[in-house]
Order: structure tokens, then sequence, then C-alpha cells
């Protein structure tokens, strides 16, 4: 197949406006955060933080992402997609990275994560700038598009590892913030110069002129009783819920497993970032087309699938078993390279447009809500064995793919799509 064939070049080609411009400065905060997220708590620790002081920033966070994600509707609405996106890009990206390069101790610390907490305000603008313009039928492969950019960054990572190896750690972190402060302010501005308002951000500012703050979190009683009476609403509060909670294990237990109950060397976890991020490119470039003709729900049900058949794997690896540890990287990649892109589409698509930005922010912070404890859970049930949290997956898998195979609403868009 011709490069120029392939579904997702074609589909950038087609895009225009914000979707574009949102995926061609992706990389622009994907590099550099992918630079200093890995050495992030050890950069804390290097200055005199201890675990007690790097678990109250931690929860301090999280707790204000509730509150921001909350208000995040009512924000995007009132100030519009585009200058809520890149005044709280600046307060909770460039601002952190600046405190970050310069902090001396836990305070400085706790400013920036406070601070960093308002991406979820951005998470609710930037999503409705992106979709709210984007033609349906390439929502997929949009998101998709975002997915690889925030991939690709981490093949760039190594070099944060060289640094630290020829430098100290302290100097070059301070060197890699100012970087992505610089980086993640060029992405803010380029974005909101080329971007613009979306269509229904115009509507929601003609229809929020003039109203105040407070009527407008009153009337969220009743964004959620529509919320409530809506089954698309409610599928993608649920589904959202468990693959946050499914991808925790994945995330922050895998190298205790496989280094602690598998015996694998410390120094193969650098590999497995990379070569779950090469596994999943070529996924994606591979059977795009193929993934492409398959119906949405078909889709997240083949990955799903994937992801149970990794988990069994891994849980059936042997000590010392490198082989068929690789092989569930490679299944695992591959179903978060399917079921990603399109969880975030089944939420722009069975979402009510026009109030997209108020029931994203109940529904963002709803999800932030009911997965925070589960890390916690997953903490107790690594600590009884470390195979318990995995063997948990496999049922959030079972419940997902069941919420996902008798919804009704995936199958009526689906029957409207074909119409179309």
């Amino acid at each position: 197949m011709a490069f120029r064939d392939n579904e997702l070049i074609q589909t950038l080609h087609a895009l225009e406006g914000n979707p574009k411009w949102s995926i061609l400065t992706e990389p622009l905060w994907s590099i550099p955060n992918s630079l200093f997220a890995p050495f992030a708590t050890l950069y804390m620790r290097q200055l005199g933080l201890d675990d007690l002081q790097i678990g109250w920033i931690l929860s301090v966070g999280m707790a204000l992402q509730v509150v921001f994600a909350f208000i995040s509707g009512v924000i995007t609405d009132k100030l519009g997609r585009r200058w809520a996106t890149v005044i709280f890009d600046t307060f909770s990206w460039t601002l952190p990275c600046l405190v970050w390069a310069f902090a001396q101790n836990f305070t400085w610390f706790l400013a920036a994560a406070i601070l960093n907490a308002m991406f979820q305000i951005t998470n609710n603008s930037w999503t409705c700038l992106f979709v709210e313009d984007c033609p349906p039928q390439y929502v997929v492969n949009a998101f998709t598009l975002i997915q690889i950019t925030g991939m690709l960054s981490v093949f760039i990572s190594p070099l944060a590892v060289w640094l630290v190896g020829r430098y100290s750690l302290v100097p070059v972190m301070r060197g890699l913030y100012l970087f992505a402060a610089v980086s993640m302010t060029a992405k803010f501005l380029i974005l909101f110069r080329y971007g613009g308002e979306t269509r229904q951000g115009e509507v929601r500012l003609r229809e929020t002129r003039g109203v105040p703050v407070r009527r407008l979190f009153g009337d969220y009683r009743g964004i959620l009783r529509q919320m409530a009476a809506s089954r698309g609403t409610l599928l993608v509060l649920v589904f959202m819920t468990l693959t946050n909670i499914s991808f925790l294990p994945t995330t922050n237990f895998f190298s205790l497993y496989v280094t602690g109950e598998l015996g694998l060397s410390d120094k193969l976890m650098a590999v497995f970032p990379m070569l779950r991020t090469g596994i999943m490119l070529v996924f994606i470039l591979g059977i795009q087309r193929l993934l492409g003709k398959m119906r949405l729900r078909s889709s997240i049900l083949l990955g799903l699938a994937l992801f149970g058949a990794s988990h069994i794997l891994l849980l059936i690896a042997p000590p010392g078993g490198i082989l068929i540890v690789l092989g569930y990287t490679a299944l695992e990649a591959a179903a978060y390279a399917v079921v990603s892109p399109r969880r975030d589409a089944v939420m722009t698509l069975l979402i009510d447009p026009q109030e997209r930005s108020r029931i994203y922010a109940v529904l963002y912070a709803l999800i932030i809500a009911l997965s925070a404890p589960f890390g916690s859970f997953f903490g107790w049930l690594a600590s009884l064995n470390g195979a318990y949290p995995f063997v948990f997956n496999l049922l959030v898998f079972l419940v997902c793919a069941g919420v996902i195979f008798f919804s009704r609403s995936l199958r009526e868009h689906e029957e409207q799509a074909a119409e179309i």
C-alpha cells in the first residue's frame, strides 16, 4: 500500500482547522512531557522530599483535579473553547514547568501541583475544540493520530536517560522543565493563532453571555438529570471508568510484578515502554484499514479480548519467562492501540453536542472520583500477591465487554452510521 493511501494519512489531509492543528502541534507537548515525566518523583526526592510529602502532593493534586474537572464546563462555555484552552494550558503547564525548573523544597512542588491540576479544565476545553468541528467519520482516526504523536515521543525519552547518566539529575531536570515550558507554550500559541472557536462554542458563548456563573452552576442539576436519563451518557461513564481502572495495574504494577514475582532484571524495564510503543505503531499502521471496516462495538470487543489474553499470558508466565512476558507486552500494546482511541470516540459520538462541555465536566469529575480509590485497592491486592491486580483486571475486562456487547446506544449509533 502506498504511503499516501494510508487511511490515517488521508484523514490528516482531509481534516481542517482545529482538529488538524491540534494533531500537528501535539508533539510540542508530548515530547517534553516524555522527557521529564519518568524522573519527576526522583527529582523531588533529590531535592529533599520524603515519601510522605510526595504522597501529599499527589493527593492534593488528585483532589483538585476533581474540583477543576467539575467547574471546567462553565469556564469552557463562558470563555469559549479557544480562550479557555490557551489560558488554562498556560496556567496548568507553562507555569508549573517554570516552578518545577526552579523548585527548592516541598512548598514549590505543592504550588506546582496546584497549578498543574488545572489541566482538567483544558482536558474539557481542548477536547471540545478538537472534536466539535471534526466530521464524525474521522473521529476515531483523529484520536488515533493524537495517540500516535504521543507514542512517537517515547522514542525521544532515551535522550533524557543519557543526559541524566552523563550529568547529574537535578540540573538536567531543571533544563528539561525549562525546555518544556518553551515548547508547550509554543504549542498553545500556535493552536490559538491558527485554530478558531467551534460552531457550538460560539453558540454557548452567546447563550451564557450575561448569565451569572452561580446560575450556570445551578443548571448542573438539569445536566445531571439529563445524564441520568441518557443511556448513551451512562454507557460513556461506565465504559470510561472501567477502562481507567483497568489501566492502573498495567501502568503501576507491571514492573513490580515481573521483577519481583518473575525475577526479571530491572534493566529490562527501560526496554518494555519502547517495545510496547513500537508494537502499537506497527499494529495501528498495519491493520488500520481493517479496523476501520469493523463496527465500533466489534472493534472495542476485539481490543478487550486482546487485553484479557495478554493478562492470561502474563499470569501463566514462569519465573524468568522473558518470552512469555514479551508476548504479554505485544498483546497488551495491540489491545491498547485498539481500545484507547475508540473509547474517546464513544465519548464524542454519544454525548449531546449541545451540552458537551458541561456533560464532559461532570463526566470527568465522576470518572476521576470513581477511579481514584482503586489505586489503593490495587496496592492492597499487590501486597497480598503481585498477580492479584491482573487477576482482578480480567474481571474488569469481562464486565466491560458485557457493557459494550449489550449496549443499545452503541447498536443504535451503528445502525444510524450504516444508513448514512
